[in-house]
């Protein structure tokens, strides 16, 4: 294999590792990471996530680097579901948090002892280098990626809610979920340690409570680089109970929507895109440092491996694709789970516990009531009305053997609805789009509204793929957020687990079983 010159645009942790496993495996290529902040008190954010699954890939990849990271990381804590006092303990010890300024160091670090070159202060385009092979590490906001816009087929979207980035100066015992209701409406902290003496904050709030507080206001006065002030105190007051008298701190900490980014193609000529650059998966699944750096695993694989640049690129993007295709559909529906969260913050807990595990799709109830059985057990007396004192062997036949009484005039001996018991003055909704919040969730919630006060079921129905009958859920999830409607949903016998969560979280009354 011939030398190589590799030039880096962005030193976050996707560069920075990428450019540290090329150059520890191939000492003759030229490796160089132009990163365009001047120095690590530059570093925007606080503290990152990695999960153990992430973390047993850089162990294989580099164990030097990985050892490392986990001695500056933060682990061990728990995490908490929070309401007016009450508490759910979830889950916990099974990531771990680390400073993003200490996780840049060791990686900085190491790739410098392999001999990469760090530019730091160095804002260049890909157009600008003479190398043979160009990787954008440059975030979502990625220069590469919005010049290329046309060649990669990229498409991004805003997400509908507000969020901000902060920190404070002392360690959370375990990571939380807290509601703060104040008289403008709900804020929401997702907050975890990340050090010894550090915490992040990231607060969440939906546009309407946003502005009712006056925030769009400050955050307009903000200047470029700077925090927004009037934010961080108004937050602190918010959440002093969580703080305990702390402060919130922040790091260029300002509003923003989050970006969605879908590439129909990674890379173009001699340019390949990782990270956020290449696509982005909401931070409620904590995934955008875990998706760099599994990227960055990937692609130095594919470059080792490949003689030809192209055929690199196409092994690195056909790797990845399936894996990132995977979360961001799981992280679109946490999304819209925490985006609608003000709906449904005044569920019982543990109903709203189900509701949280279960939200993305990749933990069904089943498998959240074999290390939360206490959790599920309050969660299915709220279900049937009535005291369940513990997880039925079978929790799947003991859900949709219930009977239904909406208190009107839908009653049945049981959640699951034949053929013949469909009936004919059932309104109908073919659910074809995923989001039950965009244009069309918005026509089947109109249509929904008028079909219920004429004392109609709403029957959701559409294809049998997982991402339709959980966009039909999702559906059927916010016509009962938002009207009286008893919802029954048709699903395929093989997504059995979907209709069990979707029973229990309120997402749904009542089943068709479509074969």
């Amino acid at each position: 294999m011939s030398a190589r010159r590799v030039d880096i645009i962005g030193g976050g942790p996707g560069g920075l590792y990428a450019a540290g496993l090329l150059k520890t495996a191939q000492p003759d290529w030229t490796v160089t990471v132009h990163e365009r902040m001047s120095g690590s008190r530059d570093t925007f954010g606080f503290g990152v996530s990695l999960t153990s699954s992430t973390m047993t890939n850089l162990v294989a990849a580099d164990p030097a680097s990985a050892e490392a990271i986990q001695g500056v990381s933060h682990s061990g804590h728990g995490l908490l579901l929070l309401d007016g006092g009450e508490a759910i303990d979830l889950h916990g010890a099974r990531n771990l948090a680390v400073s993003r300024s200490s996780l840049l160091e060791v990686l900085a670090r190491h790739a410098e002892a392999a001999g990469v070159r760090i530019r730091s202060g160095a804002q260049v385009g890909a157009t600008e280098l003479d190398s043979d092979v160009v990787i954008a590490a440059d975030g979502v906001r990625s220069a590469t990626r919005e010049k290329l816009a046309t060649e990669l087929g990229a498409d991004i979207r805003v997400g509908r809610g507000m969020y901000v980035w902060c920190g404070s100066d002392f360690a959370l015992d375990d990571a939380i979920f807290s509601p703060a209701r104040t008289e403008h409406g709900l804020f929401v902290a997702h907050a975890y340690p990340y050090a010894e003496d550090r915490s992040t904050f990231l607060i969440e709030a939906d546009e309407a409570s946003w502005r009712a507080a006056g925030l769009e206001r400050s955050d307009a006065a903000t200047a470029d680089g700077e925090s927004d002030e009037h934010t961080l105190r108004y937050l602190e007051r918010a959440f002093a109970a969580d703080l305990a008298g702390h402060p919130l701190l922040g790091n260029r900490s300002r509003w923003s929507r989050f970006h969605t980014v879908h590439l129909e193609r990674w890379s173009h000529g001699n340019t390949v895109l990782i990270g956020d650059a290449a696509h982005t998966a909401h931070y409620t699944l904590g995934s955008g440092t875990k998706l760099a750096l599994e990227d960055a695993i990937a692609l130095s694989a594919a470059l080792l491996a490949e003689g030809d640049t192209a055929a690199a690129f196409t092994a690195y993007e056909q790797s990845r694709r399936p894996a990132v295709t995977r979360f961001q559909h799981l992280a679109a529906r946490s999304q819209r789970w925490w985006e609608s969260y003000p709906l449904r913050v005044d569920q019982p807990l543990a109903q709203l516990a189900v509701g949280f595990m279960t939200r993305a799709g990749n933990i069904d109830l089943g498998r959240f009531a074999v290390d939360h059985p206490d959790v599920v057990a309050a969660a299915l007396g709220h279900y049937a009305r009535r005291s369940v004192t513990a997880v039925p062997a079978d929790i799947t036949a003991w859900a949709l053997q219930q009977p239904y009484d909406d208190g009107r005039e839908s009653r049945t001996a049981s959640r699951i609805v034949t053929g013949s018991g469909l009936g004919h003055d059932a309104q109908r909704i073919e659910v074809v789009d995923v989001d039950p919040w965009g244009e069309a969730g918005d026509r089947g919630a109109d249509l929904a509204k008028a079909a219920t006060a004429a004392g109609r079921v709403i029957h959701l129905h559409g294809a049998d793929d997982t991402a339709s009958v959980q966009g039909r859920l999702d559906l059927g999830e916010r016509i009962k957020l938002q009207t009286a409607a008893t919802v029954l949903v048709g699903i395929p016998e093989h997504a059995a687990a979907d209709a069990l969560s979707g029973l229990v979280s309120g997402r749904c009354d009542l089943i068709h079983f479509t074969r």
